[in-house]
């Protein structure tokens, strides 16, 4: 799974063609066009990325759109950019999805916002069924159990901040919890990938 940015300027328009992607509007507005679909994706907002389709992304007239892409790639196609001339592309991460994640079968890819306001309580410890790979929008901290299974609790734990602009790698068997600041709330953008018809979070019992 990859993790890019993608700038592209006011009115100016890229064309993406590659594996399933996601894609989110950090700033500025977008219109996405593959064939005869076509949206308009404002700051906030997300959509899918077909494979193997020639999807027009333009940025509005106004102002330049800063965005954040999730890509299923291969390892082989790892290092090729998602978009052409004039965006411009950062690679911010690329994680390995565990083999258990990619049986045969179908699968389910999924982007999720998810927002924990001040005084929230920290849900409780949990893992992927799968794999996710979180981008920071809004900063707090993570507590994780390095020696606890989905069984049980077991070692002790230790809490990390995390601020905006990180990324956090989420496979199967990464015991954790979130929480906001005690003056933030925290946000994350998620990218889920996980059996169809098997739950993505699994808790610890």
């Amino acid at each position: 799974m990859k993790l890019s940015r993608v700038s592209i300027g006011g009115g100016a328009t890229t064309v993406y063609r590659g594996s399933h992607g996601m894609l989110y509007v950090l700033s500025g507005v977008v219109t996405v066009t593959a064939a005869n679909d076509r949206r308009l994706i404002r700051s906030g907002e997300g959509t899918y990325l077909p494979p193997e389709t020639d999807v027009a992304i333009q940025a509005g007239m106004g102002e330049p759109a800063e965005l954040l892409q999730y890509q299923l790639v291969r390892s082989s196609d790892a290092s090729k950019p998602s978009m052409n001339a004039p965006a411009s592309v950062t690679d911010l991460h690329q994680m390995k999805i565990p083999a258990h994640a990619v049986k045969p079968g179908p699968h389910e890819l999924s982007m999720t916002r998810v927002t924990l306001p001040v005084g929230a309580p920290k849900p409780r410890p949990h893992t992927r069924s799968g794999a996710a790979l979180y981008y920071v929008l809004g900063g707090g901290a993570i507590t994780i159990w390095p020696s606890a299974t989905i069984d049980s609790l077991s070692g002790e734990s230790r809490t990390e901040s995390r601020r905006a602009g990180d990324v956090q790698e989420e496979p199967y068997g990464f015991i954790h919890s979130w929480s906001p600041t005690a003056e933030t709330a925290l946000v994350l953008l998620q990218a889920n990938i996980s059996q169809e018809g098997v739950q993505e979070i699994i808790f610890v019992k």
